[in-house]
Formats: C-alpha cells, sequence, structure tokens
C-alpha cells in the first residue's frame, strides 16, 4: 500500500527460517477497516481544488496510520514516513513558472533553457550551471509524442561536478510529475522509465535537487518507446513500492525450518501477525502465529482466523456465565464473530450498530436483538435485562468519539464488566464508571503471547496449565468451532477477488459512500503470466534497474535495516568511481524491495547464495543483526567473495574459530574487512601521525558515555551479543590502531548491577597492556546523561604532551590548547573507511585492516566478556 492505493509487487520468495513455516497462501483475508481506512483521507485530499499542502497532509497521515499498526519499531516507522513523505510531496511539488530562452538542439531533442545560469552544448553535450533554488526548472526539452501502450525509456549518461541534479519526466499539460530521479555528484549512466498514465505527451526536464547551485556535463538523453506491459509485466518495477498490509492467511505448508517438528509441507495452515501473514503468495511465518487447519474447516474460512482470534480473545477478557445478558457495541466482522461466540457460550446477546443492515445480519446469525440509535437501544437493554443492565458489554467498534465507552458504561450492570476490544476514545466520564463500580478491562489483539519476543520470535509457548489460552489456542479453538459448525463464516464473507484483481477492488472499497463489505477474501490463483523466473525464486530481477557497470566494483547489500541502508550505502555512493550497488538481500522483501526501487537495484533476494553463486558480484557488504554476521562471513569467503562486515566480526569463541579457520584454509584469500570505522576518523588520523615518532609509550584513555539501552533489547540478546562486544570492539581497535602494537595483557571489572535494570558489560572499565609498553583504558558505561555531556572523549598522553578527541567533533593538543582539526558533525571515519576498502579492492591491495588486527580486536572483546561475567580463561 502507498499514496496511491494498492500496487501488487513481485518480490522474491520468503526464505525459510528456523522457527518459522514457508506458507504458500491460498486465501488471506482483508481487514477492511484497518486497511481501507488510511485510503480514505487521502481520496478526499487529492479532489480538485485541495491544496499542496493538504495533500501532503493527507498522504503523511496514510503513512502514520498504517505504519502504527504494523511496526513495533518508533524509530523504524519514523525513518520509513519520512522517506514515504520525501517522495510524495516531491510529486506534489507545484511547476515553477520560468522564463524559457532560445532552443539548442542537440540529436533529436530541442532543449530550452529555463532558469539555469549556464547553458550550451559544448562538442554534443550540454553543459549545465544551475541557480542556487530548492527545485526550480533548469532545462526542457519539446514535449515527446507517447503512443498509445507504450512507455517512453529515457537514457541518460553524465557528470554531476557538484551539488545534485533531478532528471525527470512531465506530464502533457507541463503540471505533474510522471517521476523523476536525483543524480548526486559523480558519473551516472541510467534509464529513466516512468509509466505516463494516460499523458499522450511527456517532457524532460533537468532540476535542481536542494543542493544550491550545481554543475554537471549531460552526454546523452536518448528517449525510445516501448510496449508497457511485455509479457503481462510492466517494463519498469521501480514504482512498485509501499509497505506490506494483511495479516490472516491459510494456505498450504512448503516448508518448516529447524525447530520446527510438528508440521510439515503438505499441511493446511492458517497464520497470523502484521508483518508476516500479509497478502502475498508465500508468506514466512513464526511457528507460534500458526496453527493446523482441522478438518470440516474450508481454508477460505480458516483465513479468517487472525481476526477470530481477536473476538474470542475479548470474549474470554469478560469471562461471561451461562446465560448472561451481553452487549456487542460494533457490528463489523469482529463484532460479528463476537456475537456468534457468545451465543455459543450461552449467552443472550444484544448489539448496536449505526448500520441497520448490519444489525438484521447478527440476528440472522443467532443475535437476540439489536438496534441502530443509541436512545432505541438504551430502551432495549434495559427491557432485557429487566432494568439492570447487561452483565457485560464488549466494544468491538472503531472510533475516536469517547462516546461509545460511555455508552457502554450507561448499559452495563452495577458490578458489571466493559472489555475495549475496538480502537475507540477513552475519555470516561468518571460518574457512572465509579456509582457502578464497573470493571473496564482492555483486550489485546490475539490473546496471550502476542507481542512478547519470546513467544512470538523465539517460540517458548507458555506452560499449558498456567496459561491455558495463549494466542495460538485461540487460533487453534476458533477454527474447531468452525469445524464443528458452531460459527457461521462463510455468512459473513460478501466478496471473493484473486489477487490481480486487489488493486481495482481496493480502489472500489476506499472510493464507495455505502457501507463496506463485511468479509472480503484474496484468492491466489497460479499467476498465468510469462514470469522471469519461477514464483517461487528467492531472487529476481527487478524490471527498470540501472544498468550494470562491468568496470566497477559490484556488491549486494546484505540485510536492509538502517544502518545498511542510511549509513553504509549512501557512504559508498561517494565513490561512485568504485562501487555499484547491484544487489539488496533481506527476508523483508518489502522493506528490501523499497529500498532495491529507490535505488534501481537489479537484483532482489532472500537468500545469500542465489547472489554468492552469481560472479559478476563482487563484494558482500553484511549489515544484518550481529548473531548472523559469522555464518555469513563464512559462507561470502568459501564463495570467494570479498566481504565488508559491519562490527562485530563475532560474537563467541566458536564463530570467531570458525572465520579464523575458514580464511587461512583459502589458497586465494579474498579481502575481509570489518567495520571498524573509528580509527579512520580525522581525529585518531591525524592523532596517529602525532604519535608515530614518540620516544616513550603511550597512555590512552577511552570514556564512551553510551546511555541506557533497556534490557529487552536486541542488542542486549543472543541476536546482539551485549555492549562491550558489539560496541566496545571499536574502542579496542582504536587502542590498536593507535599503539601499533600486539595486546600483551587484559584486565576488565564492571559494576555489580545487582537488583538494578543494568547487565555486567553495561558499565565497567578495561584496561590492556601493549607490548610496546602502551596502556589503553576504556570506561564504558550506561549510567551517563543524555544530554550535556557528548558520547566519546579519548584522551591521549605521550612525551609531555597529550591530545584530546572531543566526540569525533574537535581534536585538540592540550599543551597550547590549539585545535588541530574540527568538524561541525562527528565523522567517525566510515566515508574513508569504505573508500579505502574500495582502492584496495580495485588496485589489489590489503585490506585496509589487516586480519590480524581484526582477529585480535575479536579477541580482545570476547575475553574481555569472559572477565565482566566471572568465566573460565581460555587456555588458546
Amino acid at each position: 500500500m502507498n499514496s496511491a492505493g494498492v500496487v501488487v509487487a513481485r518480490v522474491p520468495r520468503p526464505a525459510v527460517e528456523a522457527g518459522s513455516v514457508l506458507v504458500r497462501v491460498q486465501y488471506s483475508l482483508i481487514s477492511v477497516g484497518t486497511e481501507l481506512a488510511p485510503l480514505k483521507a487521502p481520496l478526499t485530499a487529492t479532489s480538485e481544488g485541495a491544496s499542496t499542502v493538504e495533500k501532503g497532509a493527507a498522504y503523511a497521515n496514510l503513512a502514520t496510520h498504517y505504519l502504527k499498526a504494523s511496526w513495533h519499531d518508533p524509530q523504524k516507522a519514523a525513518r520509513r514516513l519520512a522517506s514515504i513523505a520525501r517522495r510524495q510531496l516531491a510529486q506534489l511539488k507545484p511547476a515553477p513558472k520560468a522564463t524559457l530562452s532560445p532552443v539548442v538542439g542537440i540529436g533529436d531533442l530541442q532543449w530550452t533553457k529555463a532558469l539555469a545560469t549556464v547553458f550550451e552544448s559544448i562538442e554534443g553535450r550540454l553543459e549545465i550551471t544551475t541557480d542556487d533554488s530548492p527545485g526550480g526548472y533548469q532545462v526542457m526539452t519539446q514535449a515527446i509524442d507517447v503512443p498509445e501502450g507504450q512507455v517512453p525509456l529515457v537514457r541518460i549518461v553524465g557528470t554531476v561536478h557538484n551539488g545534485a541534479i533531478a532528471i525527470g519526466l512531465l506530464n502533457g499539460a507541463r503540471d505533474k510529475w510522471i517521476g523523476s530521479r536525483v543524480f548526486d555528484a559523480g558519473r551516472f549512466e541510467d534509464y529513466l522509465i516512468f509509466n505516463p498514465g494516460d499523458s499522450r505527451q511527456v517532457t524532460v526536464v533537468i532540476t535542481t535537487a536542494g543542493a544550491g547551485q550545481s554543475r554537471a556535463s549531460i552526454e546523452i538523453v536518448e528517449v525510445s518507446m516501448a510496449p508497457s506491459s511485455p509479457g503481462g509485466l510492466p517494463y519498469s518495477e521501480m514504482d512498485q513500492q509501499g509497505w506490506n498490509v494483511g495479516y490472516s492467511v491459510a494456505g498450504e505448508v512448503v516448508a518448516a525450518g529447524d525447530g520446527v517438528t510438528d508440521l510439515a509441507p503438505g499441511d493446511l495452515v492458517a497464520c497470523a501477525g502484521a508483518g508476516q501473514a500479509n497478502h502475498a503468495d508465500f508468506v514466512s511465518v513464526k511457528r507460534n502465529l500458526v496453527c493446523r487447519i482441522p478438518p470440516g474447516c474450508a481454508t477460505s474460512t480458516a483465513a479468517s482466523a487472525t481476526i477470530g482470534s481477536i473476538a474470542m480473545q475479548g470474549v474470554r477478557r469478560a469471562g461471561p456465565q451461562l446465560g448472561e445478558r451481553v452487549v456487542v457495541l460494533g457490528l463489523g466482522l469482529i463484532g460479528q464473530i463476537t456475537v456468534q461466540l457468545l451465543r455459543s457460550a450461552g449467552c443472550q446477546v444484544i448489539g448496536l450498530d449505526l448500520d441497520a443492515a448490519r444489525v438484521s445480519r447478527a440476528k440472522t446469525l443467532g443475535m437476540d436483538a439489536g438496534a441502530s440509535d443509541s436512545d432505541g437501544f438504551k430502551a432495549l437493554v434495559r427491557d432485557r435485562t429487566g432494568g439492570m443492565g447487561a452483565d457485560r458489554t464488549l466494544i468491538t467498534a472503531a472510533t475516536r468519539s469517547d462516546a461509545v465507552v460511555n455508552l457502554a458504561m450507561d448499559v452495563t450492570r452495577a458490578k458489571g464488566t466493559v472489555v475495549i476490544v475496538g480502537d475507540v476514545g477513552l475519555n470516561v466520564q468518571r460518574a457512572t464508571f465509579y456509582r457502578k463500580e464497573i470493571d473496564l478491562l482492555m483486550s489485546t489483539s490475539y490473546g496471550p503471547g502476542r507481542y512478547d519476543q519470546a513467544y512470538e520470535a523465539n517460540g517458548r509457548d507458555y506452560p499449558f496449565a498456567y496459561v491455558r489460552w495463549t494466542l495460538n489456542r485461540n487460533m487453534q479453538a476458533y477454527l474447531e468451532l468452525i469445524a464443528s459448525g458452531r460459527l457461521n463464516i462463510d455468512g459473513l464473507i460478501d466478496r471473493v477477488i484473486t489477487i490481480d484483481e486487489a488493486q481495482a477492488a481496493y480502489a472500489a472499497l476506499a472510493g464507495a459512500a455505502a457501507t463496506p463489505p463485511l468479509g472480503v477474501l484474496i484468492r491466489y490463483p497460479d499467476d498465468s503470466r510469462a514470469l522471469p523466473e519461477p514464483a517461487d525464486a528467492t531472487r529476481i530481477t527487478v524490471r527498470g534497474h540501472k544498468p550494470a557497470r562491468s568496470e566497477l566494483i559490484n556488491y549486494a547489500l546484505v540485510g536492509a535495516g538502517a544502518f545498511g541502508m542510511s549509513m553504509l550505502v549512501p557512504q559508498m555512493k561517494k565513490r561512485k568511481d568504485r562501487y555499484f550497488l547491484r544487489g539488496v538481500v533481506s527476508r523483508n522483501s518489502t522493506q528490501g524491495g523499497n529500498f532495491a526501487r529507490d535505488n534501481g537495484v537489479e537484483v532482489l533476494a532472500t537468500e545469500l547464495k542465489t547472489v554468492l553463486d552469481d560472479p559478476s558480484f563482487h563484494l558482500m557488504v553484511i549489515a544484518t543483526r550481529h548473531h548472523e554476521h559469522t555464518a555469513q562471513v563464512v559462507e561470502c569467503l568459501k564463495a570467494g567473495k570479498h566481504v565488508f562486515v559491519e562490527k562485530p566480526l563475532a560474537i563467541s569463541w566458536s564463530q570467531l574459530g570458525a572465520v579464523v579457520s575458514t580464511y587461512n584454509g583459502l589458497e586465494d584469500k579474498p579481502l575481509l574487512m570489518v567495520g571498524f570505522n573509528r580509527r579512520f576518523s580525522p581525529a585518531v588520523t591525524e592523532v596517529r601521525k602525532l604519535v608515530a615518532g614518540r620516544r616513550a609509550p603511550l597512555m590512552i584513555e577511552y570514556r564512551l558515555n553510551g546511555g541506557y539501552i533497556p534490557l529487552d533489547s536486541w542488542v542486549q540478546g543472543e541476536q546482539g551479543g551485549g555492549r562491550n562486544i558489539g560496541e566496545a570492539c571499536h574502542m579496542y581497535d582504536v587502542f590498536r590502531s593507535l599503539t601499533g602494537a600486539p595486546v600483551k595483557s587484559i584486565t576488565a571489572t564492571p559494576i555489580d548491577p545487582g537488583t538494578l535494570p543494568y547487565l555486567r558489560n553495561d558499565n565497567f572499565a578495561a584496561t590492556l597492556g601493549y607490548e610496546d609498553g602502551s596502556v589503553a583504558n576504556l570506561v564504558y558505561t550506561a549510567l551517563g546523561p543524555k544530554t550535556g555531556m557528548g558520547k566519546e572523549r579519548i584522551e591521549v598522553f605521550c612525551d609531555g604532551d597529550a591530545f584530546v578527541v572531543d566526540d569525533f567533533k574537535k581534536l585538540i593538543r592540550a599543551s597550547d590548547g590549539n585545535v588541530l582539526w574540527q568538524n561541525g558533525d562527528p565523522d567517525k571515519g566510515h566515508a574513508e573507511e569504505l573508500s579505502l576498502l574500495g582502492d584496495a579492492l580495485a588496485t589489489g591491495g590489503p585490506s585496509p585492516i589487516p586480519f590480524d588486527e581484526i582477529i585480535e580486536t575479536t579477541a580482545v572483546a570476547l575475553h574481555v566478556e569472559d572477565l565482566l561475567f566471572h568465566r573460565e580463561e581460555r587456555s588458546e
């Protein structure tokens, strides 16, 4: 889903992960309320007369709505939201007015100067110097006709000498962008392929891109036409971006990951979970979010298991007794299922919905009584309960209004129970609530285990005797009720569409003025198109990608997380003369796919092996979570690929041993580089030069004010390895870089956290002695302030002087206070680190960090960890 609605994107099949089940989806359920709500606001805002600000706000609201619903990581959601907002607002930017100057003809195109300060043709190329406007048109071509059923292909080759430019296509009226792409400093060669829609003309435009005055040379701009959908596929898939939707599917098990022993290929299962059980041909879902479909339950109705478990958890929280009168407020799909569950539990059910048709429908499925207006409903509850009020009320409506929760207080008896299942306003009026002493309860999603990392991701079930009804057991019970005929779910399904009809169906549902249908299923038939790869391929070629650059270092980003996408790749883009991003490997094919399409990447894969088998890839850039680094490094080295891996290299001695034995066993050794970037920072590089000719050993004091990280963060657990192994390894590498000598001795002392919410590797001091006599001390703490003190400070004492690195922003010589280097923002050496690696790969030189130093630094971190936790010292 994106701001334009719903797009069906082609992605690789998920990999088979440990603890997960790979499922070929047969049906998925559209959650009409959740999935359609964010689409309705943009439809209003994009109507004629809406301002750019209104449109931009609508798109931001759309992104915010679903991102909040889908992701548990607010920082990740914020980053994704910012990306969506930038892209949409760029498209919404109104066309700036410019006075057009005489035409310059180059090839088949006639170029007209607009705001460019310099525009001339020299030896068949365009030389352009832009003005300093944030996004003004600089030069543009004549209108180019686009035949019916064709898309324009624009081949562009050139160099941005400084700043940045954008090149894109305008529609026939020249008042709306069809698409554009930004080019930063450096050489570029690319194809612009954008679907013109119903526009029968396009204009090529070069604009500024918010980088101030910029200078560029454009060597080639060639426009050709091609069929828009050869073989049923779009010529370009670069605009197939958005975020995945859906959270309730059913289908057939294709494979079970390691640790899953009770399910096998061929089993029919139902799956739950946003971000896992999405609308897709294949899904990979953690075991505790998967349950077997019992005989007698159709796969189509089993696709409602997630919604059914939400309703069931609400009923369990209410704890109804036989013969009780129970109210259900809101008769959407969850409300309708809730009514049936309560009837199965022997309750008399009274329902309210503003749509009279939904009330009638619930009655036909067993509801005892209902109304569609609040006053009539109050009277109905009064009469049905002898004036006492309902024993229990379940709120299954979705509204920002507080009226629903206060209505629940009005119609519930004294000492009764109100359970909140839906998303409603919670400004409860105290008087009735207090007077009746009502129990107000919240029902969380599918049941116990939801949002618990240990249960959902790690597969640790709750003991049956102590937690009878987990989310998985709720799902299973719901399906068994369907199989036994006690629930009629078929009566709630209004439409069944195929995945090919999804885009049009969502648009129709979002734009419909009438009440939307209750249940809509998506069916997944075999794809009849002539696909370039099999439907179950774990690697695809994304159509419309940038042309490969064989003369450069072709690399794949392994792990499409925040650090890889926002730090490593942007730094590598600064060396366009060295690196070319050709592939992305990510288990999250939505996030990885968005990033790949944003960058015109050719290969999108979910399994590393599919890229390692490709000889055209030279370098693997590994930015996955820490516990995966070693296995991936070993696999890449064995495949003969050069490797850059973000720190740490290993989080255990056995992992480190695996790297060493693999590397030493290779006859032709690829380069191995670990992301120990701080030694390449300008400040540390300058200190290293200043102490190179020293007469005495060094004394180094490194203080790191790391801030608090919660104990349940992945950094602190099995995936991260903790803060000493995961971050302090940087400091040990700085020590090794400055001293230029091997480690001789190691001591480490932690703060004993006792009952405080810290680990022993959150706060500690480690002292390292080196063979040249130098001594380095690290003070690592999570006890410091977030403001008023920088994160890192290094003091290096030598030959009667001292040098102070202040948070990688400043280098000061202590003896005279002279500032030897300074920068407004911290420079921790990421760009230089990757630049030197590119040079080494291009020239056949050694790794910027010798292999023995990489291994030593990693071993130091592991040894310090042993000391902090009083583990037995290793004899090696």
